[in-house]
């Protein structure tokens, strides 16, 4: 290719590329020749509307053959407005030979939709156009393109204008509905959210006024009706994901993960399936501009120097694991579709502990990556949330089931939509919840070692054992009552108080301690020995530093700043479009780490308070509050909301804070003042539509109502020491001591 000040003298100002067919293309969706057909959209248009393509991933783009060597001075692109786009040229058309023309710059504030861009450029020679490789927002589209070997006078020129829908950047009015689909449900979910609510108010306002029996069929047929209707509401009333049931970018993740954990560890995944898809020759371009996480820094980058070396990835695999390695990234690859796979490629990675790879590799290693395996795999999961629904109703009836499905299946940050129909992502709900029933049929030996399993799946889980954990120090004190308190805990006498504990407490401890003995030898004979526990460990605090946008709890909270949201500092011009708002969560955490830790103490002691003089099972549930508050969870975990809405059946409190809980996450995202002008006097009453405030919010309501369902047990437990308890439920039983 060669430059030339003067080629363009003697030619025409004709479109090049006038009715031409591409010579080459990649990720592009629609009719091509749309694209120079010499007709543009109305300025503004929708930006995927049917006058042009869409551009799939980063790497769409088309190539065109002028069909001899030619001089190009001026371009013309109409295309997405908030993104941008590249132009380059080549003299034959090799790999490698393009060279960079012109950029096509984002042109965001002329307003949404397909905008005009037109070009003055150096006149340049060459045999073939390249435009597209979009960067920005992740939807590229192109209406027209064209290039002159001579300025037009003017210039662009004028151009025949096929109608097409205008963008708008409101979508549809409130109260429609696209039925039946995902926001659809939400609603739904929300509005029985209020129902169960307004019933259990009903209920609880007649126990109050001692009337408990008053219209008692006609509640409990209520209450019947909303469990059902609850547990469908899970399932999206059994439409799932709104088109398939199979949860594919969760699936891929975890089944991958786990079943090349001893080539991929933590780190490799996405640079593995990087090198699997550039040995595809069809993708080797998209791959080249391809975003993955770094899973060592959970920075998002580039794949240049993976590519570069392949053989960081490729030596850790024997030839027959990598061909069955690439057979399954083929496999998700065809079943994520383009834009969901080079997404998934963005997430964070593979985290499930030692003890969760020992099954999930197994299972995964019975065979290559097919329909059939994936199905049986992905229906694990609803038999979890199927025996944890059977668990509920034989330990503590029908009606706390019908309330603690309702808390399930109306809290909006644990929606199905998060990883419904994904591979073993409710294992430590299930041995969590069985744990809590087990100790209400006074089993606390094996409840103890299903708790330990799950903490040893997932961790936070463990937290629950704080319950059991302030039993114990709660009767140890209580045999040294009237001693000064630098004389109650003799060490030497610490055994004789702790063998006088009651059995239940101890138990549960000595249960936990039991998954620990068995599950981690096991853990470390079949994932790789102690090292994987150590990097787990470093994966794990690499985790706690990245913020996410769908992150709940107290430290959500202590770090959000107003001025820090992402409506501010979220920009696609970064090669991570997130990272100002990462950095900017982190500094004010590291500010207000104090306050954190303040706010932690105060709810394990208002913890402490609650559990006085309660039995084993409610101990256990109520110290299920500081999930909420120790560690920052991803939204889809408060589906332990379900634990403590057991604490219905002592205190009818508990099942209405819960469920008012779960309608203001409903309300929350639904955020409906987003419909109304955006001009005084309404510009004080917007609710936050972006997803890191409106989760922040979410976890403030939940933390709200963990808070007043601590004061009221705490309160009751003061008033039942002094003989004046309100409790309308049952009395609470005392802690026994042995003495």
């Amino acid at each position: 290719m060669t430059s030339s000040s003067d080629a363009a003298l003697g030619c025409a100002a004709d479109n090049v590329l006038a009715g031409l067919s591409p010579w080459a293309w990649q990720d592009v969706q629609g009719p091509a020749a749309l694209v120079t057909d010499g007709a543009v959209a109305p300025e503004g248009a929708e930006w995927n509307a049917p006058v042009g393509v869409v551009l799939t991933t980063p790497a769409g783009s088309l190539t065109f053959d002028l069909g001899k060597a030619t001089t190009i001075a001026a371009l013309f692109v109409q295309a997405d407005a908030n993104d941008a786009y590249k132009i380059e040229g080549s003299a034959d058309g090799a790999p490698g030979t393009f060279k960079l023309l012109a950029d096509v710059d984002n042109v965001l504030e002329r307003g949404h939709g397909l905008r005009s861009r037109s070009i003055q450029i150096p006149p340049e020679v060459v045999r073939y156009l390249r435009v597209g490789e979009g960067v920005g927002d992740g939807a590229f589209s192109l209406a027209e393109f064209a290039a002159y070997c001579r300025v037009p006078a003017p210039f662009p020129p004028s151009m025949p204008v096929v109608q097409a829908p205008l963008a708008t950047v409101v979508t549809r009015p409130w109260y429609r509905f696209d039925w039946w689909e995902d926001k659809a449900s939400a609603r739904v979910e929300m509005v029985l959210a209020l129902l169960a609510l307004a019933l259990l108010g009903w209920g609880y306002a007649l126990e109050r006024r001692g009337r408990g029996p008053h219209r008692r069929k006609l509640r409990d047929r209520l209450l019947i009706a909303v469990g059902a209707l609850s547990f469908c509401a899970y399932w999206n009333f059994f439409a799932f994901h709104f088109g398939n049931y199979t949860h594919w970018h969760e699936a891929y993740h975890y089944y991958v993960g786990a079943k090349y954990f001893e080539e991929l560890g933590f780190e490799r995944l996405y640079e593995c399936a990087a090198v699997a898809d550039a040995q595809e020759p069809a993708l080797r371009r998209r791959v080249e501009l391809r975003k993955i996480t770094n899973l060592r820094t959970n920075v998002l980058g580039g794949t240049a120097e993976i590519l570069a070396d392949p053989s960081r990835c490729t030596r850790h695999f024997s030839p027959a694991r990598w061909e069955e390695f690439r057979h399954d990234i083929a496999f998700f690859r065809e079943r994520n579709g383009v834009r969901r796979w080079e997404d998934a490629q963005t997430d964070h990675g593979y985290n499930a502990t030692p003890v969760w790879t020992v099954l999930g590799s197994a299972a995964a290693n019975l065979s290559p990556a097919s329909d059939r395996q994936l199905w049986f795999l992905t229906r694990i999961d609803p038999l979890f949330i199927v025996g944890m629904t059977l668990v509920i109703g034989w330990a503590f009836g029908w009606r706390a089931l019908c309330v603690a499905l309702a808390v399930l299946a109306t809290n909006f940050p644990s929606r199905f939509t998060w990883n419904g129909g994904a591979y073993l992502r409710w294992d430590w709900l299930f041995h969590m919840t069985a744990a809590v029933c087990l100790m209400k049929k006074s089993r606390p030996l094996p409840a103890g070692y299903l708790l330990g399993y799950a903490a040893l799946l997932r961790v936070f889980p463990g937290l629950l054992f704080a319950g059991a954990l302030f039993l114990v120090g709660q009767q140890v004190l209580a045999q040294t009552e009237g001693r000064r308190w630098w004389q109650r805990l003799r060490p030497g006498e610490l055994p004789g108080l702790l063998r006088r504990v009651d059995h239940g407490p101890r138990a549960v401890l000595l249960g936990g301690a039991l998954a620990v003995a068995t599950l981690v030898p096991m853990s470390l004979i079949f994932t790789g020995g102690i090292e994987t526990y150590r990097a787990f460990a470093v994966n794990s605090q690499k985790h706690t530093g990245t913020p996410l946008t769908n992150y709940m709890g107290w430290r959500t909270v202590v770090s959000y700043r107003e001025t820090e949201a992402g409506r501010y500092l979220q920009t696609n011009r970064l090669e991570d479009p997130w990272k100002d708002w990462k950095d900017a969560r982190l500094r004010t955490f590291a500010r207000r780490r104090w306050f954190y830790l303040l706010g932690v103490v105060a709810f394990a002691a208002l913890v402490y308070r609650a559990v006085r003089g309660a039995e084993l099972w409610e101990a256990v549930a109520l110290s299920a509050v500081l999930i909420a508050v120790v560690p920052e969870l991803t939204s889809y975990y408060y589906a332990f909301l379900v634990v403590p809405a057991l604490l219905w059946t002592r205190r009818r409190e508990a099942g209405l804070a819960l469920l008012a809980v779960t309608a203001a996450t409903g309300f929350i995202d639904w955020a409906p003042t987003q419909y109304l002008p955006r001009r005084f006097p309404w510009t004080h009453l917007q609710m936050p539509t972006w997803l890191d405030e409106q989760y922040t919010a979410m976890a403030a309501v939940t933390l709200a109502g963990f808070a007043y369902i601590l004061a009221r047990f705490g309160s009751n437990a003061r008033k039942e020491r002094h003989g004046d308890s309100d409790d309308v439920a049952r009395p609470r039983s005392r802690a026994r001591v042995r003495h």
